[in-house]
């Protein structure tokens, strides 16, 4: 068995600070070897001036960077940071990848298609330039082609080889879920307390607190920050007020704190929505001028101006 720590970069901007300690919690408790993780973010990556190529998180476009940052050498794994562990991971990082150069997971969920939240990388075999593929956004391939590494790798370079209960999204399957990806945003459970696998994420963080890994503090700071609901205070007991552990109860709590799931991010998808229906706009002017009053007021009656 290789002793080659097992290195990992987690996709995570300031949001997810907290669920990236959590899920790196998870993957040392089962790991059985040495665990290298650390967060990576877009300041890897040269910023987009055009919106309608913008990422879609703060993070998007580091996973690019991962080649460099590993010295364009052995293995490495990304992940994002939302998400959870329940198996020993070193397996799965001893994968071997044959002809590719990229390996990922079919997902659970096949109408969902080919997910690459979960990668592993060879890293001797990737020539990339964050710089110039994030310059090659709008020249030589859109946003989610990019996303979907079709214009970095040929098809046999992309294998779909990690097995399967690694990337299982929004579903908890005891005894096949490796890693359970709480993908849907509005519903995450640091945000939303109805998930019906969030008690698992709960679950570590009280953990953590137990041990002192994390401490309420930090809670408390994450909740001023709009990252954290404020009503697990409650269900970890850890409120001024009786200690709640019904779903509809702590979902009226945070409610009544005026708490948005991810306002920040649901904010930045609806700039990034907004540009790109400005640019259809503007190409069906372009098209057919005749018309433009027409296109102008149904663009200003759906987004606003």
């Amino acid at each position: 068995m290789s002793t080659t720590p097992i290195r990992i970069f987690c996709g995570a901007d300031r949001s997810q600070q907290l669920p990236f300690k959590v899920l790196a919690a998870s993957i040392r408790q089962y790991a059985s070897r040495p665990v290298e993780i650390r967060t990576i973010d877009n300041s890897l990556a040269p910023p987009v001036a055009e919106p309608r190529f913008a990422p879609y998180t703060e993070f998007s476009f580091a996973r690019f960077a991962i080649p460099a940052l590993a010295g364009f050498q052995g293995r490495a794994l990304y992940m994002d940071s939302d998400m959870l562990v329940f198996a020993d991971i070193a397996p799965l990082f001893d994968i071997a990848f044959g002809p590719a150069k990229v390996l990922i997971e079919q997902g659970a969920d096949p109408g969902k298609g080919k997910q690459a939240a979960v990668m592993m990388l060879d890293c001797s075999r990737l020539d990339w330039d964050v710089a110039a593929i994030v310059g090659g956004l709008g020249v030589s391939y859109g946003y989610n082609p990019l996303m979907a590494l079709t214009p970095l790798l040929s098809p046999q370079e992309i294998g779909d080889g990690l097995p399967n209960g690694w990337n299982d999204l929004d579903i908890y399957r005891p005894g096949t879920t490796c890693n359970l990806h709480y993908t849907e945003i509005r519903t995450q459970p640091w945000v939303y307390p109805c998930h019906p696998h969030g008690g698992l994420w709960v679950k570590q963080v009280r953990a953590l607190l137990d041990s002192g890994e994390i401490t309420p503090d930090e809670l408390d700071i994450e909740i001023a920050e709009g990252y954290l609901r404020p009503s697990i205070l409650r269900e970890l007991g850890l409120s001024d007020r009786p200690a709640k552990s019904d779903p509809a109860s702590l979902l009226a709590w945070d409610r009544a704190k005026g708490f948005v799931p991810n306002g920040r991010l649901l904010r930045r998808f609806a700039e990034r929505k907004k540009a790109d229906a400005a640019r259809r706009r503007d190409e069906a002017i372009r098209r057919r001028p005749w018309l433009a009053f027409w296109y102008r007021l149904r663009h200003r009656l759906r987004h606003g101006g």
